[in-house]
């Protein structure tokens, strides 16, 4: 069972420590010429407490012109509490990138816990004032904490999510922190005609607590478990699945998210069910290849 505990110094020491780390020699030394760093400041802090307090039409006025069709259509928290805790100048001080620390809860089986949730935000610097600037997003693609998860299609024509990479030198503060957390593979095989089991592994670097949770119906016979649902620094837990099938019939690959919190990341996991020899050597060619 998930079991959250109270986290906020935790994690926002972690984003903070991620954030040292990420931070170049040329970007220690940064100075923002008079003024520009206030008024980014004073934007985002307006930005973010009109989130806090509820009043998302209003924050609109602080959104670029070509980002407010995307802000629509995003999701939007109220948040308890608003953190600048780092900002980062590019393209000669037009823009800016912004680590903010918000206060958020976990929720879990009518239990609230409070934590931290670390955000990096995108300004830009239009007309002589900063806006809110977010990435039109791609049909193909969508945006998670481990980055972009982009679709391509499979031997039946139907969309397959693939696993997004962090890059090898990504610096960011979310990315520092990601890195600390290791999963074996991302895809599991069981048989889709007889009882079968696979599993892999979730390890943790993290000074704080990891908690770990699925999300994803399971069909019937199919059922998964972690051998341990809460990490500390350098403890590791077992997913696994087991599948005992109610027929021999072939099943279509499905995928599940395992849940990393209290960071609110979706990591996708695929789980392929097999079919025998003799029946996968009647296949298409192309079939036969996903089956491998």
């Amino acid at each position: 069972m998930l079991k959250f505990r109270r986290l906020p110094l935790i994690v926002l020491g972690l984003i903070l420590s991620a954030a040292a780390q990420g931070q170049s020699a040329g970007q220690a030394f940064q100075k923002a010429p008079a003024g520009v760093e206030e008024a980014l400041r004073e934007k985002v802090t307006a930005f973010f407490t009109m989130q806090k307090e509820g009043k998302f039409r209003q924050s609109e006025s602080l959104v670029c012109a070509d980002s407010k069709d995307t802000y629509y259509d995003s999701d939007k928290r109220r948040w308890s509490s608003v953190e600048i805790n780092k900002i980062t100048f590019e393209k000669n001080f037009e823009e800016a990138k912004v680590l903010m620390a918000l206060g958020t809860e976990l929720r879990h089986q009518g239990n609230r816990t409070p934590a931290i949730y670390p955000m990096n935000s995108t300004w830009h610097l239009e007309a002589g004032t900063w806006c809110y600037y977010i990435t039109p997003p791609n049909k193909a693609e969508t945006v998670t904490p481990w980055g972009v998860m982009r679709q391509t299609e499979n031997a039946a024509g139907q969309p397959t999510p693939q696993i997004p990479q962090i890059p090898a030198d990504a610096s960011s503060a979310m990315a520092g922190i990601y890195k600390q957390i290791h999963i074996s593979k991302r895809e599991l095989r069981v048989k889709g005609y007889e009882k079968s089991a696979d599993q892999l592994e979730i390890a943790s670097e993290l000074q704080g607590k990891l908690m770990l949770g699925v999300a994803g119906i399971a069909p019937p016979g199919l059922r998964w478990n972690f051998t341990k649902t809460e990490l500390g620094p350098g403890e590791k837990s077992v997913f696994s699945v087991q599948y005992d099938p109610p027929d021999k019939s072939p099943k279509s690959t499905m995928y599940i998210n395992l849940m990393l919190e209290p960071f609110g990341a979706k990591v996708p996991v695929t789980i392929v069910f097999d079919i025998p020899e003799d029946v996968k050597k009647n296949l298409p060619p192309a079939v036969q290849q996903q089956q491998k």
